[in-house]
Order: structure tokens, then C-alpha cells, then sequence
């Protein structure tokens, strides 16, 4: 019994996982905040210059800047949870299904539609997101003394 309850402590959530990891959250979760705030800019002098669009193409443009911001913010908020040694794992996942959520359905229509400068970074947000998904999804390791 005494063997059992050593074994629950070695594998809390707040066990930590790679370095690289904690550093990937706050490098994207940096990359997806101000990626939300450039987009937001560029696409207010885009209609500035040309007029605004029909109501959906607006709303699309809002949900690409609001999931990038909630993306990165989640990501930022389990840096900071993993750092300190606290539960870290629902953010982490919560902003990789946050981010593949927007990535996933445009990289289709951006590699038919748009020039390859915006079809990069949704594809490197994709597959580090998935990464980190498969990260906060899997049980956490143990730690050997």
C-alpha cells in the first residue's frame, strides 16, 4: 500500500515533461498572439484601402485573429502552469484544439487560393499543435529516482 501511494506521487500531472516542450508552448503561444494582432491590423488597413466585404468574409477574418489570440494565450497559460510546477495539461490541449481547429480547414483552400508566404505558418501552427496535443494527452511519465 505504502509502495502504491509513493507510485501516485511520482506521477502527479505536474510531473515535467521535456524542456523543449515548456519552451515550444512559449515560443508559439508568443508566434500565435502577435500573429492574432498582425492579422488583425493587416486586415484593417486591407479594408481601409479597399472597402469592407460582405458580413462573412468579416466574421472570418475576426475568428482567424480570436483563435490565434485564445490559441497562444492557452499556450502561454501552460508555460507558465508548467513552470511552476502546476497542472498544465487542459491548456495545453485546450489551445492545440483551439489552433487546429483554425489551421486544419484552411490549409486546403490556402494552398489552392493564396501565395505560399500564408500557407507556411498554418501548417507549422498544425503540426506543433498536434504535437502538443499528443504531449498533454499522454500520461505522464515517471519520475525514477
Amino acid at each position: 500500500m505504502q509502495n502504491e501511494s509513493a507510485h501516485q506521487r511520482k506521477t502527479t500531472d505536474t510531473a515535467p515533461p521535456h524542456v523543449y516542450l515548456r519552451r515550444l508552448m512559449l515560443v508559439l503561444g508568443i508566434i500565435l498572439c502577435l500573429g492574432s494582432l498582425g492579422h488583425a491590423f493587416g486586415v484593417a488597413r486591407f479594408y481601409i484601402a479597399q472597402g469592407i466585404p460582405d458580413a462573412n468574409r468579416v466574421l472570418l477574418d475576426v475568428w482567424i485573429a480570436e483563435a490565434q489570440l485564445l490559441g497562444g494565450a492557452l499556450y502561454l497559460v501552460a508555460y507558465r502552469a508548467l513552470r511552476s510546477g502546476r497542472p498544465w495539461r487542459t491548456a495545453a490541449g485546450c489551445g492545440a484544439l483551439t489552433v487546429c481547429s483554425y489551421a486544419g480547414p484552411f490549409i486546403p483552400v490556402l494552398f489552392v487560393r493564396a501565395p505560399i508566404a500564408f500557407r507556411i505558418p498554418p501548417v507549422i501552427h498544425l503540426l506543433l499543435s498536434v504535437l502538443i496535443l499528443i504531449h498533454a494527452a499522454s500520461r505522464p511519465r515517471t519520475n525514477r529516482a
